[in-house]
Formats: structure tokens, sequence, C-alpha cells
């Protein structure tokens, strides 16, 4: 036997020894995958756009004020989180409606859990929303977690009114003891990192370090010049531009980190759904490892969510655990390096 065979025996002895402890560690690999839902809290929704409908499967209004559809500040069940047809036409209401159809067109089989938090005012005008009802919703998102299987938070909200010394982020430990509490859980929570072109600081609830919080690239996978930026604390770049579902089904162009947000969200619940005993830290970190980096043209730079790349490499996990999958390949680098011709 030469020694080029010899070492092709010994690499053949190793996969196979070490696709037996994978295996063998991790049954749940053979298990039926559930389908994952991802809530989207936002503005209202047009529940009667067919897309949207068949997506749904649980609404909830969670609000300051009393204009759930029931007149109250709190509804769930069919019909809470979607707006009547008087309020169509309100200013910036339309929000919500995009979002869920930006989801459902980048992943049509996404199942979607719709939460109403803001509150329009007889006049059109939309109301404040206050950092306790934001509160209120996560608690009811946790709540309803098992129950409902969610896999994933989105809200495309946020506001740019931040502290001026260096720790710029409004503090909030509730807030942030329920994202923990939900990321813990591998539930992650994704917001938008803003609009305002700062180059220093990103939006509130995004500057929150437990969040996902999300950047726009452009169709040239480039940082946008509106999309605010920090480097520690821009987890991901997503493209800022997509076609969306207008209130009454007309389709318009829709542009911001609000769409890049819901883009990374739904990337999020199609690795998810193909693979559903992934951890949180390990899609994570599939998105860091495929994901390329970007630049904006002051070589500013953050990392790309490459769904395809993502796709591709879940695809080849098969029975095989990410974090067991992920020494393999450290294994067959290594003996690459040592042993193959090159």
């Amino acid at each position: 036997m030469s020694v080029l065979d010899s070492n092709i025996s010994s690499v053949r002895i190793l996969l196979s020894l070490l696709l037996t402890i994978t295996m063998g560690v991790h049954p749940s690999a053979f298990s039926q995958p559930l389908s994952h839902a991802l809530v989207i809290i936002d503005t209202g929704f047009d529940t009667s756009i067919e897309p949207i409908r068949s997506a749904v499967v649980f609404e909830s209004c969670i609000m300051d004020w009393n204009f759930c559809p029931n007149s109250s500040p709190f509804q769930e069940g069919v019909g809470s989180a979607t707006i009547n047809s008087t309020n169509l036409v309100m200013n910036g209401i339309a929000h919500g409606t995009q979002m869920a159809g930006i989801a459902l067109a980048v992943n049509p089989n996404q199942r979607l859990v719709l939460v109403r938090l803001i509150a329009y005012n007889s006049k059109g005008q939309r109301l404040p929303v206050y950092e306790s009802t934001i509160i209120q919703a996560f608690k009811w998102v946790i709540s309803k977690q098992v129950e409902l299987n969610i896999g994933a938070v989105a809200m495309a909200q946020g506001h740019h009114n931040l502290r001026q010394d260096k720790d710029y982020c409004p503090k909030s430990l509730e807030l942030e003891n329920l994202i923990l509490e939900l990321t813990g859980s591998n539930v992650p929570v994704f917001f938008p990192a803003g609009n305002s072109g700062d180059k220093s600081r990103i939006d509130w609830p995004a500057c929150i370090p437990s969040s996902f919080a999300i950047g726009a690239i452009d169709s040239r996978s480039k940082i946008t010049t509106y999309s605010n930026y920090d480097r520690k604390l821009i987890d991901f770049y997503a493209p800022g531009s997509s076609q969306a579902i207008l209130p009454g089904g007309q389709i318009s162009p829709a542009t911001g980190t609000s769409v890049s947000t819901i883009i990374a969200a739904s990337y999020w619940m199609e690795v998810k759904n193909l693979k559903p005993e992934l951890k949180l830290t390990d899609i994570r970190q599939i998105f860091r490892t495929t994901g390329p980096i970007v630049f904006d043209s002051k070589f500013r730079y953050g990392r790309k969510i490459d769904i395809e790349g993502a796709r591709n490499f879940v695809k080849h996990l098969s029975s095989v655990s990410f974090s067991s999958y992920a020494l393999f390949r450290v294994v067959i680098q290594q003996i690459s390096n040592r042993w193959l011709p090159q």
C-alpha cells in the first residue's frame, strides 16, 4: 500500500469514527422539524390581503390607548391586530402591512404572529408609544412562546432620542431582561439600526446589546448612507429595499432599516425551520461564517447575511449537529493540510 493510499484509509477511518460519534450523541437530528412562527410587532396589519391572512396564526393588540378593535388597550385573537377599512389611509399605518408582506416575500411559507402596538386617534394622528407598553408586548410574547412555537421577534420601530455621553443607549433594565430571557430560550429579537445617517450611534432599542441590531445595504452590497452605524452594536446587514404590500393590496417599493430588519429576521427563520435543533448561537455563527464583510464609502464595515451561503451550509449539515459539524470541518481541514495532495 502506498503512502497516499494509507493516508486516505486513515482519513476514511477518522471520518467514520467522527460521524458515528456525532450521530450517536444527537438523536434529535432525526426528529421531524417543527415550523416556528415569526412575531412582527408594528402599527397594525391589513389581514384581508390573502398572503397575510393565510400566514397568520395569531393576533394581538397591546397599546397605551383604548384603540384596539374592542375599544380597550388590549385584545388577542382573530382581528386583534387588524386595521379596519376606515384607517387604511392614516399616515404611517401601512408600515405593519409592508413588513408582513416583506417577510412573506422572503419566505412565503413563514407563519406569522402579528402584534399591533401603535394607536391612531380619530384625526389620523399617530399617538405615542411608551416604554411600558413595549415591555407589556414582550411579556406577552414570552407568555405565548411555547404555545405559538415562536422562533424570533422583529419590531421594525425605534427612536433616535439618545443620551449624549459615550454610553448613549437609554437604559431599560426590565426590557433588557425580557430580551435576555427570550434570547436565553433561543428566540432572537431584531430591531432596526435607524435611518438618520448617524455614523456613531444607532437607534433605541437596537442599541440594547442583547438584541440583534440590523443595518441596511444597497443593491451593490454597500452600507447605505442613511443607515445608522455603530461597529460594536450592529450585528448584521441585510438589503434595505424591497417590494412591499400596502393596505388594500397595492405593491409599492419600501426602503430603510425597517426593511432590512424584517429581511434579516426572515432569513433567520428560514435557517431555523430548515434545522430546528440549531441554537441561537449556532445560527448567529453560521451567519458570521458564511456572510461577507461589507463596507460603506468611508470603509466603515460590518457583516452581511448571505442567505444562500447559510442555506447551503445548513443543508450540508445533514444529520450532524452544528457544533459537531464545526468540529468535523476543523478535523477535515487539519487532515487535508497534513496528508492530502494540494
